[in-house]
C-alpha cells in the first residue's frame, strides 16, 4: 500500500502531538542558516549545501561531532548551540505551512493537543504567539523538560503522561526521521509531514500534506 493511502481515522484518537519546526512552521532553513553562520564565525569553515540538509535532519549538538570528525575541526557543541540560539532570534521570522493552521482549527476542542519540540522554550513560545498559535496546545513540552531529546522517545513520554493519555491513544504529527524514530520508540503511531523537503521516510509510516490531512 502506497504512504498516502495508509489509512489514519483520526476520529480515533484521543490526542495529537504536534512537532514544530518544519512541522507547522517553516523554520528549518532558518535553523539551518543559525548553525552554519556560527560555525564559519568560530571555525572559519563554510557549511555545504549537503551539510546544511544534513543539519537540518539533525541537531546542532549532535551535527558538531560530526563535522569535527569530517574536517578536522574542534567545534564546541554547547557553545555551538548558545551561539545558534541567539543568532536564530536575529534572523527568525515565523511563516507556517500551507494548511497547518485550518488543521488546528478544524480538530482544536475534539481533542487534546500537545506540541513536544527539540527547540528550547525561549524560541518556541516567542514563535507560538508570531504565528497565532499560542492558544491551540494543552501542553507545550520542548528541549528544556527532557534530558535527551529526539530520537529519544522522552519528550513524547512526558507528552502523554502530561496529556494523561496512553501512546496507543495519541497520534504524533513529524517531518523527520528523527522525530518518527523517537514516536515509534514511545509506542506511539506518526505521520509523516510532506513539506517540500527531501525526506526518506520509513515505506510503513503513512505520509500527508497538511491539505491532504484536512480531507480526512
Amino acid at each position: 500500500m502506497a504512504q498516502r493511502e495508509i489509512p489514519l481515522h483520526l476520529e480515533r484518537y484521543k490526542a495529537f502531538v504536534f512537532d514544530l519546526d518544519g512541522t507547522l512552521i517553516d523554520s528549518g532553513t532558518y535553523h539551518a542558516q543559525a548553525f552554519a553562520d556560527v560555525v564559519r564565525e568560530q571555525s572559519g569553515y563554510v557549511l555545504t549545501p549537503d551539510e546544511h540538509r544534513e543539519v537540518f535532519a539533525s541537531h546542532s549538538t549532535a551535527f558538531c561531532p560530526v563535522l569535527n570528525k569530517r574536517h578536522g575541526l574542534e567545534l564546541d557543541p554547547q557553545k555551538i548551540l548558545m551561539a545558534k540560539r541567539q543568532r536564530v532570534k536575529e534572523i527568525f521570522r515565523v511563516a507556517l505551512f500551507e494548511g497547518a493552521l485550518d488543521f488546528l482549527e478544524k480538530w482544536h476542542g475534539r481533542c487534546r493537543f500537545g506540541l513536544a519540540t527539540n527547540s528550547p522554550k525561549s524560541f518556541v513560545l516567542p514563535a507560538l504567539a508570531e504565528g497565532g498559535l499560542d492558544g491551540f496546545f494543552d501542553e507545550i513540552v520542548t528541549a528544556c523538560d527532557v534530558h535527551r531529546r529526539k530520537p529519544d522517545p522522552e519528550i513524547f513520554q512526558i507528552a502523554f503522561a502530561r496529556l494523561e493519555v496512553l501512546p496507543q491513544e495519541a497520534l504524533l504529527f513529524e517531518d523527520q526521521r528523527i522525530g518518527i524514530e523517537a514516536a515509534q520508540a514511545a509506542g506511539a503511531r506518526v505521520v509523516a509531514l510532506d513539506n517540500r523537503q527531501s525526506v526518506q521516510f520509513p515505506p510503513d509510516v503513512p505520509v500527508r500534506t497538511w491539505k491532504e490531512l484536512l480531507e480526512e
